[in-house]
Formats: C-alpha cells, sequence, structure tokens
C-alpha cells in the first residue's frame, strides 16, 4: 500500500469516535461508579477507626548538667552526656520496649468478634486470662470463645467449629498448646456476653515489643528542641495512651539507673579501700593505747613534734598517691577483663571535667551504651556495628595508654616521697628507742585515721551525687485524651479514591477495545489502510429477511440503497446499461443482502434488472425470492440449460435473478469458461442493470475472475464484523489498477460512525438495529471472530 502518513500521533487520535464509545459503554461506567459508591459506603461504615496519641518528654542536652558540678562537689559522677541520637536509640530499643510490656501486662489481647467488624477489648473484656508464672517461653496462641453460663465456656480454633460438648470451667487451670491457663470473669460480664462471639490472643511477648518497637514513632517537636515527642498510632485509644505514658516513664527510670552506676561503682571502690584501711586503724590505735600506759607519751610526743615536724605530711602524700595508683590498677583491670560496668568517673583522684582522663573514660562509657542499644536492632555483622566495635577498640586502646603513662607517673611519686620518709626515718633512728617507737605508732594512727577521713569523705560525695541523681529526661506532656488525634479513613478520600478508580476501570478497558480493536469501526479505519472511496453506508435493521427495499420501501436503509444507486449513476455517467459486481472478504459481511436491494432498487426506478447469483459454492439468493435452484448459472455453464431456462422472474416488476444452481464440483473453471462470457453478453443485450453476487474475494478467485466483465466494482465492509488487515487484499487490487471504478459499502452500520463527519452519511442517519439470516464460510477457517462482550451487549439492549 502506497501511504504515507506524517499526522501527529495525538492529532491522529479519534478523541470524538472514542467518546462516542464511551457512551455507547454508559451503563458500564454507571454499574462500575454504583459499585464504587457502595464499597466506599462499607469501607466508611466498617472500617476500624485508627488514632494516633502523643507524648512529650524533655531531653536534658549535652553537658547541660555541668553547673551542678560545680555546686555540689561530686554531682560529676552523674553528669553523662545524653546524645539525642542515643537517646533516641535507648528508647526504640527492644531490652526497654520488653520492660515496658511486662509492666503494662500485654500478654493477653481480647476481641469482640462482630459479623463484619472486630473490636478489641482493652480493660473492657468479660473474662480475663491468668498465665502460669512458671511458663516463661511460649509461642503466641489464638483461640475464639462463647461464654455458655456463669461457670463455664467453649473454646475453638476457628468461629464455626465449636464442640459444644467439651467446655471449660471458669477459675480453673488447665493446659492449652503447652501453656497452663485459667479463666475468671470480670466486673465487665453481662448476660448479654453469652451472645457474644469473643476471640483471645495469647501474646509472645518478644514478637509484640519487636512490633511496638517498628510502631513507635519519635522525633523532636519542634526539629531544632531537645523535646522529643512519642507517637503510637492503633485502634485502640486508652491501650496507645498507656503504652505512651508507660515507655516514658521506664525511659526516665532507665535514665536514672544507668546514672546512678557511676556513683555505685565509686562507693564500691572507697569501700573497698575504707575495709582494708579501717583494719590497719583499729591495729594501730590499740598499738598506741598500750604504749601509752606502758610509758610517758607526754614527754615522748612533745619531743617527737619538735624533731620531726613534716613526716605526718609526707606520710599523707605517700597514701594518697597510693590511693591513686589503686585506682588507676583497678581501671587498667578492669579494661583487660571487658568489664566495664565496674569503670567510673575518676574525680574521686581529682581528676576535672576538663582532663582527657576524664572525657576518654566518658566517652567509651557512652560508646558501650550504644553498643547494647544496637545488638537489639542490627546483626553482629552488620556495618553500623562493625564500625561501632572498632571505635570501642580504638578508645580502650587510647584510654588504656592514657592510664599506663598515668600509672606510671603515679609509680615515680611514690618512689619519691619514700625516699623523704627514708630519710626523715634515718633521724627518728637517731632518738631513744622508746621515743623512737612512740613515734612510729602515732605516726601510723594519725596517718591511718586521716586517710580514713578522706575516704569517708569521697564516700560521702559519691553518696550525695547518688541520692542528688537527676533523670536524664522529665515528661512536659503525658499521653492523654487530649492528646488523641482521628488518623483513619477520611470519607471524603475514600469516596473520591473508589469512585475515581470506578470510573477508570471502564474508560481502560473501553480504551484497550478502543485501541487494540481490530475491526473496522469507523471511516478512519478504512482510510488508514486503503484510499478506496466510501460509496454508500447501510444502516442495521432489525426487520427478518433481505428485501428491505421492497417489503419496507420507507425505511433509512432503503433510502441509502437509493443514495448508493444515485452514486453508482454518477460513476457510470449516466450510462444506460451497465454490470455491477458486488464482493467482500469473508462470508457473512453481507454481500448479498446488498446484493438483493441493489437491484430492487434499480428495478423500482424502471430499469430492467437481471441479479446474478455468481456465488456457485454457495447458492442463496433463490431463498430471499422463494424460487427454485435447480435450474440456474452452474447449469448453463455445463451445457444442461439455455439462458432463458436459468432466468427466473420476481414479484417485482423488472427484476429477475439467475440463481447459482447446483453445486459443481469445480466453480472457478466453470466461471473461466467462454459460457460465462456468453452468458453476459446475452444478459446485457436483454437488461439495462446486471448486478453480479460474487464469492469473497478474500476467499476464493471467483470473484476476481468476474471483475472483467464489470464496469463498477463494489467492496462490502461490515461494521464490527470485517478486520481491518483484510482490506489490504482489495487495497492492492485497487493500487496495481487490476480493479477499477472500485468502491466500498460499509454495511450493518449500527452506529453514527463511519461519515458523521465526513459528509458520507446519506440519509438521517443509522440507528436501527441489524440482523442478517445468514452467515458462515466457505472452508473449515470459517470467520466468528465476534466480541463475546458485544453479543452479551446486544442481548442486553433487545431486552430492553
Amino acid at each position: 500500500m502506497n501511504k504515507t502518513t506524517h499526522t501527529n500521533a495525538i492529532e491522529s487520535f479519534d478523541f470524538k469516535a472514542l467518546g462516542a464509545r464511551m457512551l455507547k459503554y454508559w451503563y458500564l461506567f454507571a454499574i462500575s461508579m454504583l459499585i464504587g459508591y457502595f464499597i466506599s459506603l462499607y469501607t466508611i461504615r466498617y472500617s476500624v477507626p485508627i488514632y494516633q496519641t502523643y507524648g512529650k518528654a524533655l531531653l536534658k542536652d549535652e553537658y547541660s548538667s555541668w553547673g551542678q558540678e560545680y555546686f555540689i562537689k561530686g554531682m560529676e559522677l552523674v553528669s553523662a552526656r545524653n546524645r539525642l541520637t542515643n537517646e533516641i536509640g535507648t528508647i526504640s530499643s527492644f531490652s526497654l520496649m520488653r520492660s515496658v510490656l511486662d509492666e503494662l501486662d500485654f500478654k493477653v489481647f481480647y476481641y469482640d468478634i462482630g459479623n463484619v467488624k472486630t473490636s478489641e477489648l482493652y480493660q473492657s473484656s468479660p473474662f480475663i486470662i491468668e498465665i502460669d508464672s512458671s511458663f516463661q517461653n511460649y509461642k503466641s496462641i489464638s483461640y475464639f470463645l462463647k461464654i455458655v453460663d456463669e461457670n463455664s465456656f467453649i473454646l475453638s480454633k476457628t468461629k464455626e467449629d465449636f464442640d459444644e460438648e467439651k467446655t471449660y470451667a471458669f477459675n480453673q487451670w488447665f493446659v492449652i498448646d503447652e501453656i497452663r491457663l485459667r479463666f475468671k470473669l470480670t466486673e465487665h460480664y453481662q448476660e448479654k456476653s453469652k451472645e457474644k462471639l469473643l476471640s483471645f490472643v495469647v501474646n509472645d511477648l518478644n514478637s509484640l515489643a519487636k512490633v511496638y518497637q517498628n510502631s513507635i514513632l519519635l522525633e523532636t517537636d519542634p526539629p531544632e528542641s531537645s523535646i522529643l515527642r512519642f507517637s503510637l498510632t492503633g485502634p485502640t485509644i486508652q491501650k496507645e495512651i498507656d503504652l505512651i505514658n508507660a515507655l516514658m516513664n521506664k525511659y526516665i527510670e532507665y535514665g536514672l539507673k544507668e546514672s546512678s552506676e557511676i556513683a555505685t561503682n565509686t562507693m564500691r571502690f572507697v569501700d573497698e579501700q575504707l575495709n582494708g584501711v579501717a583494719k590497719d586503724l583499729s591495729v594501730t590505735e590499740n598499738d598506741l593505747e598500750d604504749f601509752k600506759q606502758k610509758s610517758n607519751h607526754e614527754k615522748l610526743e612533745l619531743n617527737s613534734k619538735n624533731l620531726i615536724p613534716n613526716s605526718n605530711t609526707l606520710e599523707e602524700e605517700y597514701l594518697k598517691a597510693q590511693f591513686e595508683y589503686n585506682f588507676y590498677q583497678e581501671t587498667i583491670k578492669n579494661l583487660n577483663n571487658s568489664d566495664l560496668n565496674k569503670i567510673f568517673i575518676p574525680n574521686i583522684i581529682n581528676v576535672s571535667i576538663q582532663d582527657p582522663l576524664y572525657r576518654s573514660i566518658s566517652d567509651l562509657m557512652d560508646l558501650y551504651s550504644k553498643k547494647r542499644i544496637l545488638e537489639t536492632q542490627a546483626s553482629d555483622s552488620s556495618i553500623s556495628y562493625q564500625l561501632l566495635i572498632e571505635q570501642i577498640k580504638t578508645n580502650r586502646q587510647i584510654l588504656s595508654a592514657n592510664i599506663s603513662s598515668r600509672l606510671t607517673q603515679t609509680k615515680f611519686q611514690l618512689d619519691r616521697i619514700k625516699e623523704q620518709l627514708v630519710n626523715v626515718d634515718g633521724k627518728l633512728s637517731q632518738l631513744p628507742s622508746a621515743e623512737l617507737d612512740y613515734i612510729r605508732i602515732d605516726r601510723m594512727y594519725n596517718l591511718n585515721n586521716s586517710f580514713y577521713n578522706y575516704l569517708l569523705q569521697k564516700r560521702s560525695e559519691a553518696a550525695v551525687a547518688e541520692a542528688s541523681k537527676v533523670p536524664n529526661a522529665k515528661i512536659i506532656e503525658p499521653a492523654s485524651d487530649y492528646t488523641v488525634t482521628y488518623v483513619g479513613i477520611n470519607p471524603k478520600n475514600v469516596y473520591l479514591l473508589n469512585l475515581g478508580i470506578a470510573f477508570s476501570i471502564p474508560l481502560v478497558i473501553v480504551l484497550l477495545i478502543f485501541i487494540f480493536n481490530t475491526k473496522i469501526q469507523e471511516k478512519a479505519d478504512i482510510e488508514s489502510v486503503t484510499d478506496i472511496p466510501i460509496f454508500a453506508t447501510i444502516g442495521h435493521t432489525k426487520t427478518t429477511g433481505n428485501l428491505v427495499l421492497i417489503d419496507h420501501p420507507k425505511s433509512i436503509v432503503a433510502e441509502s440503497f437509493r443514495s448508493l444507486r444515485t452514486n453508482i449513476n454518477y460513476i457510470t455517467k449516466e450510462k444506460n446499461s451497465f454490470t455491477i459486481l458486488i464482493t467482500s472478504s469473508i462470508s457473512g459481511e453481507g454481500k448479498t443482502f446488498c446484493s438483493i436491494n441493489l437491484a430492487s432498487a434499480y428495478a423500482i426506478s424502471g430499469k430492467k434488472t437481471l441479479l446474478i447469483g455468481a456465488d456457485l459454492r454457495k447458492p442463496k439468493i433463490f431463498n430471499d425470492f422463494n424460487l427454485k435452484n435447480s435450474n440456474g448459472l452452474s447449469t448453463f455453464l455445463i451445457g444442461k440449460a439455455n439462458f432463458k431456462e436459468v432466468v427466473q422472474s420476481t414479484a417485482q416488476e423488472n427484476l429477475h435473478v439467475v440463481s447459482s444452481g447446483p453445486v459443481p464440483p469445480n466453480p472457478s473453471e466453470l466461471i473461466e469458461t467462454d459460457k460465462m462470457t456468453a452468458f453476459l453478453k446475452e444478459a446485457e443485450q436483454l437488461y439495462d442493470i446486471i448486478i453480479i453476487d460474487t464469492p469473497p474475494i478474500g476467499l476464493v478467485t471467483d470473484g476476481m475472475i468476474l471483475t472483467q466483465f464489470s464496469d463498477v466494482n463494489l467492496y462490502v465492509v461490515r461494521q464490527r464484523y470485517t478486520n481491518k488487515n483484510q482490506l489490504e487484499l482489495i487495497n492492492q487490487l485497487y493500487v496495481s489498477k487490476k480493479i477499477t471504478n472500485l468502491g466500498i459499502i460499509v454495511n450493518d452500520l449500527k452506529e453514527q460512525r463511519i461519515g458523521y463527519r465526513y459528509g458520507y452519511n446519506y440519509g438521517y442517519g443509522y440507528g436501527y438495529g441489524y440482523g442478517y439470516g445468514y452467515g458462515g464460510g466457505y472452508y473449515a477457517e470459517q470467520n466468528k471472530d465476534v466480541s463475546i462482550l458485544d453479543k452479551m451487549f446486544e442481548k442486553i439492549k433487545r431486552k430492553k
């Protein structure tokens, strides 16, 4: 086909045709929209309402507690640095959420099962379940329950399968799915509770904690502040409120516990030192009393003070240095053993918060806190976990090196004090033995007593810090009924969504039918494959039989054939006598219908008309005129009858018919004989108009052979029946000029689609139905490619 189209795709798309197709299927849109409306109504009526509640807590900023450290000595023990990201990780940790669930007793959930809607009975269930505390590790189970009376009930795994004979008693222990349970009625039990279908779920709290970990939303409000907003969404308002408040309280409790660990570790270390010093103090105190009873201690004491005024000061420095040395050794030991719980801030050895050692220990404690949180949220092989382990390892190495250096410095200080003490001991050795013994005993007593008081002071500071510990956060707005907002479905949005989908579904269906339809629907479908002009459009008729123009001469269909006759006369330039050949692609397109009525149109106009049934394979014309088919074209071509014997008169004046005759074994060969030429020459001498009804040119060659005798060739196309690709053959014949004076008849027009804006719409618009009394093909491959949807719609229309 020599056609080139350069039209823009959007411009070439026939939106008016699509609109007409949508109007045709209006009931699809109406049904779909109605379904969408009722779905929306059902969704709104039976959807479970969803609410969101929140609570707010104020978190202390990083280093926000430093002012306390300068107000009360020792408050730096609880001055943990609060990084917001770490705190959020702590709040959403599995361990914290698991402890919250234990506190709230979320072991069992209870439900009221309705016909459509299920409601949770939080703190309002007519029964409760008590689980034996010895059963710790159990899997989640769920059952349906019906209360028989105040003493018994029945259970089932499904809604329907209740064994009425197998009942359980309230207030008695029994085992279900390896869990020992006891059922009790509550104050919410009423008589109507027996009419309800109830259910319960015994939760696996570990799995439930994981669920809530992902459900809790934590965000700062406003974003740049330290106010943390705890949000939770769910269908049961009070349950979400309780969980939010319990989580905030548990987090504060956790912070207090964590902050007190440092002070507790400090007191533990000081207590260990006090125990040793107390023993030494007791011994030296007894020795001093014994010596005083045996000697003149007043004189000895006076002399000793004059001889060695600085001895006690050196001893005190030595003991404090030894105490610092012990701290470093203890910290090194805990680092090597990875016992980080025993490490504490080194304030007891007068290390300020600006000291690198203080910062190193604080950073390491923060990293271990983060590690505990991450262990509940990520696998050991995750990148974030591995990076954290490497960071902890690096910080431990740095801290260990720092403490080792300080340990060396302290050892050097101890050695220096020892040298000074050796000098003092040298001077003391020059004193009388009695005085020397007294000095040594008195000095040890004073040193132990002073150091004991020093340790008591440190322990007192730690105790004050523990008693004065301030939580890392405080609740500024607990979750309550006033913090609840409805976040469930919006009726307006539901209607818009469902009705939009309801409209889109038939629209897509119609669009797909329109785009992928291979049938002839409109003029553009014909123009897309051929340049053959359209001579006429024949409307659809509800009448039976093919003699429409004779039986219903005033119908729109009859008028369309008259228009076709006029167009043909214009093509033949007002010739008085000519031959018209009518063919099609396949059987069932209406070429015989068109042949009969076009012949009738000429006969009514006064033209002597001969209608020839040249379809030797499938004779049909004689039935419409109630004629015989014993003699016809086939008997003439085989020489068993002459021209006059095969021509039959009809009830219509000026219209004669030559039927096909008995079916011969070789129809194509008969048509190619000289007998056919002689037959048509004799017919031309007797008749003004000769109309030849041929077999489909797309199936057999008979029609092509007969075109040599025709002046006008008409090709019948049936709307929504003929495939567009079936026009390719006739178009090739037209382009190659093997067939001339060729025009298309569009038959069975059921809607004003073809020619509705192209000037081919003869008559008054064709909206009549159409029924053919024939069909079928010539071979086994008969065309039955009619849409099931179209057939169904046609039946619906006929019922209307």
